[in-house]
């Protein structure tokens, strides 16, 4: 497994994700905001340290800046969804946004950025894939931190 991989498994993490919010019963949808949050923001420590840094050399155009531009706006969506996880109509609300920009996001870099980024050597991420998501762990735990987010166990 490489870290394309990685990246392609927690698409479907998050997919997943989704689906199970959509079917939850309003109790569970809060702790769903959560777990939505910090697998957002693991995957997007992981895509802005290690890998747009090494797709800006294989990807043309501006391809890379608007996927960061996506995080940002994913961010905004996350911090806003945890602070209204217990709110019903503005969590619901903020969870169609984030999945619409979510949906596009995955598609564009499964469709554009990750079949280039394939023909890179492992080696230039600068870690293991173990290593980059353990060091990405740790910065999620503190951007949830900072969020305001309960802390998981």
């Amino acid at each position: 497994m490489d870290i394309i991989d990685v990246l392609i498994q927690q698409h479907r993490d998050t997919e997943a994700l989704f689906e199970a919010y959509r079917g939850a019963p309003d109790d569970e949808k809060p702790e769903l905001c959560v777990r939505l949050a910090e697998a957002l923001t693991l995957h997007s420590t992981i895509e802005e340290r290690w890998v747009y840094p090494v797709a800006r050399s294989v990807v043309e155009g501006p391809r890379i800046d608007f996927a960061v531009e996506e995080h940002g706006e994913m961010g905004q969506l996350i911090s806003e969804l945890l602070h209204a996880r217990r709110e019903t109509r503005r969590r619901e609300a903020t969870v169609r946004q984030l999945e619409a920009v979510v949906a596009h996001h995955m598609a564009e870099e499964e469709r554009e950025v990750f079949p280039r980024l394939r023909k890179v050597g492992a080696d230039a991420f600068g870690l293991t894939h173990s290593e980059i998501i353990r060091s990405a762990s740790d910065v999620r735990r503190e951007a949830m931190r900072q969020l305001g987010a309960p802390a998981a166990p």
